[in-house]
């Protein structure tokens, strides 16, 4: 009886795992914002902290930019390129982070909330970097979903590192070959 127990613990597992692979290879292109992308660009680049990277196994490029809203929190844009510079997500940024414009330094906790997940980063962050581990939490809407999510969680880290010497960079479009 042990046995079986163990064996269908691990089907589920695996069955898990394959939906949750599925579920992120899937993910379907975020709705353009409300007042369209070029609107989104031009609020996210009059944010007082901008940071940015690219990325160098794909060319995407990472843009977000973030104002003090209290105390020991942030809001702001979080924007993703292509590598021509076409706009595949944009969405809202808050967090908590020490006071980055008066040159604290410390660790930053951010969230995005996208339709299906949400994304987190958590590292260390000052006025010229926020750094970290950046994780995607699943939000299910059926009762299936839930379990498999509880039974095997996407538990895919990936390491970031923005910076605000990269944000030139990441909003200049590559020359063209």
């Amino acid at each position: 009886m042990q046995q079986f127990w163990k064996t269908a613990f691990f089907c589920a597992s695996l069955m898990g795992a394959v939906a949750t692979a599925h579920a992120a290879s899937s993910t379907p292109a975020q709705a353009p914002p409300p007042n369209g992308y070029q609107a989104f660009f031009d609020h996210l680049s009059t944010e007082p902290l901008r940071y940015a990277a690219i990325s160098s196994h794909n060319g995407k490029r990472l843009l977000v930019g973030l104002h003090p809203s209290t105390e020991g929190h942030v809001a702001g844009e979080l924007m993703l390129l292509d590598t021509t510079m076409r706009p595949l997500l944009t969405a809202d940024v808050e967090g908590t982070a020490p006071d980055l414009q008066n040159g604290q330094t410390g660790t930053c906790q951010l969230t995005t909330t996208l339709k299906e997940d949400s994304l987190h980063l958590n590292g260390p962050c000052s006025r010229d970097q926020i750094s970290g581990g950046l994780t995607r939490t699943m939000h299910p809407s059926q009762l299936w979903s839930q379990v498999n999510s509880f039974i095997s969680p996407d538990m895919s880290v990936s390491a970031v590192w923005l910076t605000r010497a990269g944000w030139n960079a990441a909003i200049t479009p590559a020359p063209t070959p």
